[in-house]
């Protein structure tokens, strides 16, 4: 669930960069907006916010955090009403405001270099947003990179993954990697969501010797989704089941444990198969339920089919105590089943036994529901 919120996370951003026009845009190409900036080991971490204003006039506000070295900031000092700047290719971010401690915040004002905008355009991202282009800038992106990723076979990248791409720190070492792996013909938006998701070629190797060889990117995605791991196939091979890769997610996915596994075959029913395993848990039959059906008077032992059929057309004590006070104290599982698919209860009974003039059988019952 993590990973799925982290891959909503990235996606809004990406889109809220893509905005065109925004109130954090000042009237001479600038972008306003504000900072938070913390030292950590490898540097300081730099968190930006902005707010933005379509042309419905909604507010929405993106942010986004980058890891810059300190000798990367020009004039950085401590203490308060400070002035700094970020210079790189792409433009200068100014910056003012307090730091104090480990810990500083105040705005910034990020005016792109005009070359810079001109490389971009000349490779064919000629309305790239401000905050695209303030992305671009404090990520060090260039039209090289543009370049290196159409030599690897992705031509005309929209402006969406382009971005994404930038964003998630998408290397060409990294495309290279997945490439060799095994996914040469990988579309750029299941690249992004490998990325998303944290899988890398070590991850992709575990997955492929628990599952097979022929594992598509969907499936990677899926189990780096779902936290599929060694440890639960393994698990759920000694539970009995050899399941393929999209077993794996289907399993993962409905959250079969093996401890599940092991409480249903406690139930009586030794061989249970995997159909009737993910049955049990779309339904959600527990043991306790199955108890209460063989508890309900039926004379004979439930199939692990009927088990299903009486979770899915909710039969229960109620409606059998019906049907028998009605005049069929002997009824079977699977007429119960069928008198609730046909929609018999004791009125229809009544009025059925009315127009034949004697209490007609099961059979004979379905037939007149059917007719009705």
């Amino acid at each position: 669930m993590k990973r799925n919120l982290s891959i909503l996370l990235i996606a809004g951003i990406i889109i809220l960069l893509s905005a065109n026009t925004l109130s954090g845009q000042s009237g001479d190409g600038k972008l306003e907006g504000t900072w938070e900036m913390e030292t950590k080991e490898d540097g300081l971490n730099v968190e930006f916010k902005t707010s933005e204003r379509d042309r419905r006039g909604k507010i929405s506000h993106s942010e986004f955090s980058v890891t810059v070295d300190k000798s990367d900031i020009s004039g950085y000092t401590t203490g308060n009403n400070i002035r700094f700047s970020i210079k790189k290719p792409g433009g200068e971010v100014v910056m003012t405001g307090d730091f104090t401690g480990e810990e500083g915040e105040g705005t910034f004002t990020y005016t792109p270099d005009e070359s810079y905008v001109k490389s971009f355009a000349d490779e064919g991202y000629e309305d790239l947003s401000i905050q695209v282009l303030f992305l671009f800038t404090l990520k060090d992106a260039d039209t090289d990179y543009v370049r290196d990723i159409n030599k690897l076979g992705y031509t005309n990248v929209s402006e969406g993954n382009l971005t994404a791409l930038v964003a998630l720190d998408i290397s060409i070492d990294y495309i290279r990697e997945i490439q060799d792996n095994g996914f040469k013909d990988i579309a750029l938006s299941q690249l992004i969501g490998f990325k998303a998701l944290g899988v890398d070629p070590a991850y992709i190797a575990k997955m492929k010797k628990l599952a097979g060889k022929d594992l598509s990117a969907g499936n990677i995605m899926s189990f780096a989704a779902l936290d599929v791991n060694e440890e639960y196939a393994e698990q759920m091979y000694e539970s009995g089941y050899e399941l393929t890769g999209n077993d794996l997610i289907q399993f993962r996915a409905l959250d079969i444990t093996p401890d599940y596994v092991k409480r249903m075959k406690s139930t009586g029913y030794k061989d249970i198969t995997q159909d009737e395993i993910v049955q049990f848990k779309v339904q959600d039959i527990t043991p306790e339920y199955i108890k209460e059906v063989r508890e309900m008077g039926l004379g004979e032992e439930i199939s692990i089919s009927m088990i299903i059929q009486f979770k899915i057309f909710d039969i229960d004590r109620e409606f059998i105590e019906e049907m028998r006070a009605a005049g069929y104290p002997g009824i079977s599982p699977d007429k119960l089943v069928e008198f609730k698919i046909f929609d018999i209860d004791k009125a229809f009974i009544k009025k059925a036994t009315q127009f034949v003039g004697s209490l007609p059988t099961p059979e004979k019952l379905i037939q007149l529901k059917i007719a009705e």
